[in-house]
């Protein structure tokens, strides 16, 4: 059971993939507890895309940010929701601490 999916609404910003890639590495959650969606809103990438099985990325139209998050949404699998920006890094363990000072 996936517990925590964190979606990323994404419009041509090459530091996607480094913020994919901090999510992954700092996670503490078993490997079939996390999923990432990554929403690539009207474009296709010039930068190389993380390849993970818990990375699934979704490409649309340019509908904007609001609807990328709606999409990242409705595909969400996990029981709690991070939505985070394509430009930010993670602490070790952060999916640790949010799950266990969350509340439902």
């Amino acid at each position: 059971m996936i517990k925590l999916s964190c979606i990323i609404p994404s419009y041509k910003d090459p530091l996607l993939s480094k913020t994919i890639e901090s999510l992954l590495e700092n996670s503490e959650l078993p490997k079939d507890e996390l999923e990432v969606i990554a929403v690539l809103d009207g474009y296709e990438p010039t930068f190389e895309l993380v390849e993970d099985p818990r990375v699934k990325y979704i490409r649309q139209e340019n509908k904007g940010m609001r609807e990328a998050i709606n999409v990242a949404i409705e595909n969400a699998k996990g029981e709690y929701i991070l939505r985070t920006d394509e430009h930010c890094m993670f602490c070790k363990g952060y999916d640790r601490i949010l799950l266990e000072t969350c509340e439902d």
